[in-house]
């Protein structure tokens, strides 16, 4: 199963900085996530991917990962030049996680708080993601006080 990563390449460098030496943010965070990209242990089973705009404006730079059957998540705010060693890192979690299931304290911090969606499997319902567990793995027949619970 190939994985997806997108980086929205129209995104502005920050809230009030749109280009820098004529080159937007999510266009430097793209070139500079496909230098390194190649260098992880994930590479092969990934695709990084441009794509024109994801409507998340306010929190550039924004990148999504995706697979088949797996959580969808999508996150902003990612600095063009220092959060590449975070999506490479969030990218091996989320590889290994038959559900792509990240936990919040698995995250690295950029991307804890850039969390913009997690978005549930077509066909799903939350607690209903590959065999009807939660995304947060916890009974989801009782109440979970899990900031990830999907409940």
């Amino acid at each position: 199963m190939k994985h997806t990563i997108q980086v929205c390449t129209r995104c502005n460098f920050t809230k009030t900085l749109e280009e820098k030496e004529g080159v937007r943010g999510g266009a430097k965070l793209m070139e500079n996530l496909t230098k390194k990209f190649v260098r992880s242990d994930v590479h092969e089973h990934f695709d990084v991917q441009s794509t024109s705009c994801m409507g998340a404006c306010s929190h550039a730079c924004v990148v999504a990962f995706q697979a088949p059957g797996k959580i969808s998540w999508v996150f902003g705010d990612m600095n063009p030049r220092f959060s590449v060693p975070s999506l490479i890192e969030f990218a091996e979690k989320y590889y290994a996680d038959e559900r792509g299931m990240v936990m919040y304290a698995d995250r690295p911090a950029d991307m804890a708080a850039g969390l913009i969606a997690r978005v549930h499997p077509v066909g799903t319902a939350p607690g209903e993601v590959q065999g009807k567990v939660c995304a947060c793995s916890c009974d989801v027949n009782a109440a979970s006080e899990d900031p990830d619970c999907a409940q």
